[in-house]
């Protein structure tokens, strides 16, 4: 074989430009660095993913080398998504709907995308010869497809985990019958055993995993330059990203309320911006002057943004086993040198992040009065004008860098 033969990979996501949000950034940038390394990439993808907002900033930018495939499927998951846009909606109807999602497609609503998948990637195989076949999810109907091209074929198979399988909060809080979780669980454990190497986002998940394979390494999320900008005259807080009714902003609500009653400057100049899709509780009436819920923005639009923010907020999902998921704005957030102010309902992953690389603090939900002192000394360098930024973030969360550490292991490991 050839070198440009040797050196072929076959990616399936389902997220990939123009649908926009942060399960399109990770192997986008990886797909492209590679791609500068020398490899081919056919990139196997849906056309229009159910529920995801569209940001073409990425299309003029894929490297020539990436060959993309979308696939057009039946996805029963976009009317799910529009009938149950409203997540703080408790009505019978929209339960019934949460029940058949979680009870008759396996294993999420995007199983219509598994068969082509799997008929497409045999005929690229049939093609060219491959030497990775690397899966991305959620959604992990996408580990489905790796799981069936590994048992007929000797393709090198590498299962990213983004985010957790039946440790997720969305697996956890579905209406599900135990003999479906039951069998998640027991599919989740033969899609680990079964890939020639398991890729996650976190040391926590890496762990866990390595029970199963001892083939697991983590690659964090990382961010991909930094951000420069001008501080804006406003106490400015910033939060990107979907806001779900399990992030307990009315968190912030008591601590803005406490500030802003003994201290009239906070009231006058302190604001609140959300950024993405707002699924959460109503905002107070009296909150309202405070704070601005924006919708969704192209990521180019808020890589501007972040820098001009004094205090970036992080909001940890309420669910059990939460320490497991690192949110990937952390790194965003950590490219634009403004400290960070991580709310949690469990410590894990991310706040040892944000403390062991002192990129601001990391409080749990119920810590109110620590979380308005530490907002209260931020303040007060705002008022001071002594607000700097941050040091360089860890090369190790440089995706180039991450990109490369990628390059050699695939490069190495090529049968």
């Amino acid at each position: 074989m050839g070198a440009s033969q040797t050196k072929h990979i076959i990616l399936i996501s389902y997220y990939w430009p123009p649908a926009g949000g942060s399960g399109v950034q990770r192997w986008w940038f990886f797909t492209n660095e590679l791609a500068k390394r020398g490899w081919t990439i056919d990139a196997i993808t849906v056309q229009h993913p159910a529920g995801t907002p569209i940001d073409s900033s990425f299309i003029d930018q894929t490297h020539p080398n990436i060959n993309i495939y979308p696939l057009s499927i039946w996805e029963p998951g976009k009317r799910l998504y529009s009938t149950t846009k409203s997540k703080t909606s408790k009505g019978l109807f929209s339960y019934v709907v949460r029940w058949i999602r979680a009870n008759f497609f396996f294993p999420d609503s995007r199983q219509f995308f598994i068969k082509p998948a799997i008929s497409l990637v045999k005929k690229r195989l049939a093609a060219q010869p491959t030497q990775w076949l690397i899966t991305t999810g959620p959604p992990h109907s996408i580990h489905m497809v790796g799981r069936a091209i590994r048992k007929s074929n000797d393709v090198q198979w590498l299962a990213d985990f983004r985010d957790p399988w039946t440790q997720f909060y969305v697996n956890h809080e579905l209406p599900m019958m135990s003999i479906v979780r039951n069998k998640h669980k027991r599919i989740e454990q033969q899609v680990i055993s079964t890939a020639d190497h398991v890729l996650t986002t976190t040391p926590s998940l890496a762990k866990l995993y390595s029970a199963i394979n001892p083939s697991v390494s983590c690659i964090y999320n990382g961010y991909e330059r930094i951000f420069e900008g001008t501080l804006s005259e406003e106490f400015s807080i910033t939060y990107t990203g979907v806001l779900k009714p399990n992030q307990h902003i009315e968190t912030l609500w008591s601590v803005f309320d406490q500030l802003s009653s003994r201290d009239q400057a906070f009231a006058n100049h302190a604001h609140l911006h959300l950024y993405g899709v707002y699924e959460n509780k109503p905002i107070p009436p009296k909150m309202k002057n405070q704070v601005t819920v924006h919708g969704y923005h192209a990521k180019e639009v808020i890589d501007n943004i972040l820098p001009q923010s004094h205090l970036l907020l992080l909001l940890g999902n309420d669910h059990p086993q939460s320490q497991f998921v690192i949110h990937g704005k952390l790194y965003a957030y950590m490219a634009a040198r403004r400290p960070i102010l991580s709310i949690v309902n469990k410590h894990g992953d991310m706040s040892k992040i944000v403390e062991d690389f002192q990129l601001g603090a990391a409080f749990l939900y119920t810590e109110i009065d620590q979380i308005t002192a530490w907002i209260a000394t931020v303040f007060e360098d705002y008022k001071s004008k002594t607000t700097t930024p941050l040091q360089k973030p860890d090369q190790r969360f440089s995706r180039k860098k991450q990109a490369e550490e990628l390059h050699l292991y695939l490069n190495q490991s090529n049968k």
